[in-house]
């Protein structure tokens, strides 16, 4: 049976999550410099594929997600060989209508659903319209309701997890000539807010104080600028929508978020387990103070090689997180370098990385005979994404 991810997508009715599908899956339908492709069933193949026409060809946008629906998407991660078609995984994205926090307070047999399933995934994905952020950040007062009312109420729900999230800025194209991504999370960090969740979960002076100290046990928190369709394919009008322009969408990054959300979640069991082996000793490690990596923290209680690490706390992870050792130290490798790494030196280390990734990623594709080792690759494939995402953004990790 395929390890399945389950992902749930929260936004505002408008903010893109329909076309961010649609496009997602139309980039990656077939095996490009990604190193894989994403397989559906027939049905969501025709649904999906109907939105990117729509979007490519057509004058106006796909409708918003139904108020009353909830829609499943399954995404399997398959890898395509001189020796055949391997599956890795599976994606299981569930996208929530915008208008759920508002037009169903009421109704605790939905609300209910909605919980469950928020406490079921893996990493949550909130979806931040980029023509509206562009509006907030002009002091336009479109974006001053849009924050006070949609984001708002996204943000209410990530309070509550302690899920990684990925904040997608979805309409990339209206904001990269304008703002960088730094100064774009200035902004949003402006946000009472959103500048609590990162708060609670991060390490960064900048952001944090004494008074105000970080929740180690909860996830990482990204910004992922993206865009369904890419730069010139639609213009901004007077009145906020959106004019296509007939040029055909070049989609920028769309394959980003999903590359994040195995190496986050991993880092984030790993420190679920130093923080019950850390209770259990009754001891505290001052991590800010003491500026541990993560072997450090593994050493501290489970060993001192990496091999004898990963033989005792490989079988505490979840199955679906029970790689290979060899993959799992990789994994490790790559956090510790991310967190020793300054945002200021992020590009020029992600840069340097990219060749060792690239090497390791052709040499486990030589390794592909089945379902075990596709993932391997895939897990190859996805950390050289997410080191294309430092490299180009080196300001996209909100927390340490």
């Amino acid at each position: 049976m395929l390890p399945t991810y389950n992902v749930v997508i929260l936004g505002p009715s408008g903010s893109g999550k329909t076309v961010f599908l649609g496009s997602m899956y139309h980039k990656l339908s077939t095996q490009g410099e990604s190193g894989f492709f994403l397989a559906v069933d027939n049905a969501e193949r025709t649904i999906l594929n109907q939105i990117y026409t729509e979007v490519a060809t057509e004058e106006t946008w796909p409708e918003p997600t139904q108020i009353i629906n909830i829609s499943n998407w399954t995404f399997t991660c398959k890898i395509q060989t001189p020796k055949g078609t391997y599956s890795a995984c599976q994606f299981q994205y569930t996208d929530y209508a915008g208008e759920i926090l508002t037009d169903h307070k009421d109704d605790p047999t939905y609300i209910e659903k909605f919980n469950e399933t928020i406490k079921n995934a893996d990493v949550l994905l909130g979806l931040i319209d980029g023509s509206r952020l562009l509006s907030y950040i002009k002091g336009e007062r479109s974006g001053t309701k849009w924050v006070v009312r949609d984001l708002a109420n996204v943000l209410d729900l990530m309070q509550n997890t302690d899920k990684s999230i990925h904040f997608i800025i979805s309409k990339w194209d209206l904001i990269e000539d304008k703002y960088t991504l730094e100064e774009v999370r200035n902004h949003l960090l402006e946000i009472e807010q959103f500048r609590n969740i990162i708060m609670t979960r991060s390490n960064n002076s900048d952001i944090n104080n004494e008074n105000n100290r970080n929740d180690d046990s909860k996830g990482v928190v990204r910004l992922i600028p993206v865009s369904s369709v890419g730069k010139g394919f639609a213009e901004q009008q007077s009145d906020g929508s959106m004019r296509k322009t007939g040029k055909l969408p070049k989609p920028y990054n769309i394959e980003l978020p999903i590359a994040c959300i195995l190496p986050d979640k991993l880092k984030e069991e790993f420190k679920k387990i130093i923080n019950e082996q850390t209770k259990k000793s009754q001891q505290q490690i001052q991590e800010v103070k003491a500026n541990l990596t993560l072997w450090d923290k593994l050493k501290k209680y489970f060993g001192t090689t990496a091999k004898t690490i990963l033989e005792i706390v490989a079988p505490k992870l979840p199955p679906q997180f029970q790689f290979s050792k060899e993959i799992l130290t990789d994994i490790i490798d790559f956090i510790n370098q991310e967190l020793q790494t300054s945002v200021y030196n992020k590009e020029a280390a992600a840069k340097e990385r990219t060749e060792q990734l690239k090497a390791k990623k052709a040499e486990a594709l030589a390794k592909i005979e089945g379902e075990k080792t596709a993932l391997d690759y895939s897990i190859r494939c996805f950390l050289l994404l997410v080191n294309k995402l430092e490299y180009e953004h080196p300001y996209s990790k909100l927390t340490n």
